[in-house]
């Protein structure tokens, strides 16, 4: 009897676990960008600036009028100096992309947005809540605000470069 115990002790322990974490870890999917996203997107990939400062929030107004005068520190995060470093772009230039959001208030997000086959490949069982990986390398990350009625892009996914802020 001992014996048959000590077998399935470690197959008891298992499942506790599997259940454990099925509980405790909310489910997380991928969703597509709508229009204005995908608009939004295309400008960073273009390397559009102008097109992209006319397309944020007005709460991105100070962003915007970086971009338009080419301030080197926002070129350097949302477009990069070359293929492939860290930026916003980089990310962007992998699709297909996976949107994740994470509301902050009723009239503003935050939505990562992770390369093709990144966000699985981050994602731990055996870790809670959202793996995000290197900024401008796994993912991107995007403030939205809602201006009259639709969800308008706010800082050129500079958040990108934020320290990520804790949920809850």
């Amino acid at each position: 009897m001992t014996a048959r115990l000590s077998r399935l002790a470690p197959a008891l322990a298992a499942a506790a676990l599997a259940s454990a974490c099925a509980t405790t870890t909310p489910s997380l999917s991928c969703r597509d960008a709508d229009a204005s996203e995908r608009a939004a997107f295309a400008a960073i990939v273009t390397h559009d600036q102008n097109r992209l400062a006319g397309m944020l929030a007005a709460d991105g107004a100070e962003t915007a009028r970086r971009l338009r005068e080419d301030d080197p520190a926002v070129f350097a995060q949302v477009f990069g100096a070359r293929m492939n470093d860290r930026s916003v772009r980089t990310v962007l230039m992998r699709p297909p992309l996976c949107l994740i959001d994470e509301p902050a208030t009723e009239t503003s997000r935050l939505t990562y947005v992770f390369p093709a086959g990144r966000f699985d490949a981050l994602q731990n069982p055996g870790m809670t809540g959202l793996q995000t990986g290197e900024p401008g390398r796994d993912h991107a990350a995007c403030r939205f605000v809602m201006e009259n009625g639709q969800w308008r892009l706010a800082d050129a996914c500079l958040a990108t470069f934020q320290p990520r802020q804790p949920v809850g």
